[in-house]
């Protein structure tokens, strides 16, 4: 699978609808996906909920995939917050590596949108 295609799946995993069948792996509370790629060497993830909990947010769900001949990782965060900013900016300040975010309830601005159809280009060569 390549980081194009588990971006994808994640976020229509995230974003459709919830049948019966998926309750049981979905819940209500989770309303954003963070989706970070780390060096193999640096994760951790007592670390990255660290992060998370410092800002008052719970991780619902954790996906981890190995990219670049195993050199890194892309983490993918199912979180229960409306508004996970805090959570990006935290991650920004540990120098960890955001490439795609989503919120359930919320907007997404003309820069975020630029940002993600960047993302998208790049993962596209």
């Amino acid at each position: 699978m390549s980081v194009k295609e588990f971006i994808k799946s994640q976020v229509e995993q995230f974003a459709s609808p919830i049948t019966p069948e998926q309750f049981t792996e979905l819940t209500e509370t989770e309303n954003s996906l963070i989706i970070l790629e780390i060096p193999f060497k640096d994760y951790t993830l007592t670390e990255i909920a660290r992060i998370v909990e410092s800002n008052n947010v719970h991780v619902m769900a954790l996906s981890v995939m190995p990219v670049a001949g195993g050199a890194d990782l892309l983490v993918s965060l199912k979180l229960d917050a409306d508004d996970p900013s805090a959570v990006l900016r935290s991650f920004e300040r540990f120098n960890y590596r955001v490439v795609y975010y989503f919120m359930r309830k919320g907007e997404v601005t003309d820069t975020q949108q630029e940002r993600l159809d960047e993302l998208m280009y790049y993962l596209e060569m």
